[in-house]
């Protein structure tokens, strides 16, 4: 007789840039939406959102080609090129995205200086906060490699020009981030003329280890990388099964336990005996 389908346990998986991306994609969504974004589909049932002044827009691409399925851009003028691109593939955790579309909706809440304008430092700042937090630099390649103290992630920094027409395009990019294993491996960019406080919320955003909420079954468990940790939320089918059948075979209570009798009657007329109240105060 075949075995009945497992069914998935919820379970809280840490770090977080360790979990897959079977999540409510909505989440990444919610924050723009939130401050007045429009949200729209194409043909393919792709989705767009757009900022009210078309400046700014977030693309979720499922039904594209390529692995890139977020697109996230800016720039001054709603029909030039872009300022800058920020794009998650498509087996980034969503919870990921939606860190750094909350830093953009604050943004640009803001104002265009806050969303727009360039990077001062080209990822300066933002590679001396990665060493302050414990990251090591890589022996010098082509880029300038920084790794987290678990080593499972990886920003890669382009320290050369780089033409602003091919990094729109996704030809290349100023930052390349790789997270996780061989196995099981995720990718994210974010070009030269990103803020420095958005680049710095976008490698926070990143490099995370909060948990996040999976429902996983046994071959999903199996699937994860060994440094990730899957912990139950709630108990298997099976235990609570368990915990059912130990519950109903608890012993009833003994015998010699009996109710007492209900005291007599008061005599009619008699004052009964006032009955306490419990204070609500």
């Amino acid at each position: 007789m075949p075995n009945p389908r497992e069914e998935p346990r919820e379970y809280r998986i840490a770090p977080r840039y360790l979990a897959n991306a079977d999540a409510d994609a909505s989440v990444a969504l919610q924050p723009l939406l939130d401050v007045g974004w429009a949200r729209s589909h194409d043909a393919d049932q792709n989705t767009f959102v757009t900022a009210p002044d078309l400046t700014a827009r977030l693309a979720y691409l499922p039904w594209a080609d390529g692995p890139m399925w977020w697109k996230i851009s800016a720039g001054p003028d709603a029909f030039a090129p872009p300022e800058w691109l920020v794009t998650f593939d498509h087996n980034t955790p969503p919870e990921v995205v939606a860190d750094f579309t909350t830093a953009l909706a604050d943004a640009y809440d803001q104002g265009p200086d806050a969303y727009l304008g360039g990077s001062r430092s080209n990822g300066a700042e933002t590679a001396l906060e990665l060493l302050s937090q414990g990251w090591t630099l890589d022996p010098p390649t082509p880029f300038l490699s920084y790794r987290s103290p678990d080593r499972l992630v990886r920003f890669h920094f382009q320290d050369r020009l780089l033409r602003h027409s091919d990094e729109m395009a996704g030809h290349t990019q100023r930052l390349l981030v790789e997270v996780g294993t061989r196995r099981s491996c995720w990718c994210a960019t974010a070009s030269s003329h990103l803020p420095d406080h958005l680049l710095q919320s976008f490698t926070a955003a990143v490099a995370d280890p909060v948990p996040v909420r999976r429902p996983m079954r046994r071959i999903d468990l199996e699937r994860l990388p060994t440094a990730a940790t899957a912990t139950p939320i709630v108990p298997s089918p099976r235990e609570v099964a368990r915990i059912s059948a130990a519950t109903s075979r608890s012993p009833s209570m003994p015998s010699s336990c009996r109710t007492p009798p209900a005291p007599a009657p008061a005599p009619f007329g008699a004052s009964a005996a006032p009955t306490p109240r419990r204070s609500l105060s």
